[in-house]
């Protein structure tokens, strides 16, 4: 599925997958609202085995045919809380 990337200008690390390029008819008013102007990306042809930074591609390309959308959110700061086995001992 190719989708366009775009990034809000409020939301730092909030990026909109859409099914077609400066279509946003499909996505809430107040989303656009909430993580403001929107920034073009990239284009990128998702299919459900290729790697996504922070998204699982079949759910995104899901949640792209069900609801014309796709935002993707930053990490959980826990995430980089939790010490990692490949990571030694954490510093208390």
């Amino acid at each position: 599925m190719q989708c366009w990337i775009y990034k809000g200008k409020k939301k730092q690390d909030h990026y909109l997958f859409v099914e077609a390029e400066n279509d946003f008819s499909r996505v809430p008013a107040t989303l656009l609202t909430l993580i403001g102007e929107l920034v073009f990306v990239m284009t990128v042809d998702i299919t459900p085995e290729c790697r996504l930074a922070t998204s699982n591609p079949v759910e995104v390309i899901k949640h792209i045919e069900a609801n014309g959308y796709f935002l993707q959110l930053p990490p959980k700061e826990e995430a980089f809380l939790k010490p990692s086995s490949d990571k030694g001992t954490p510093i208390h």
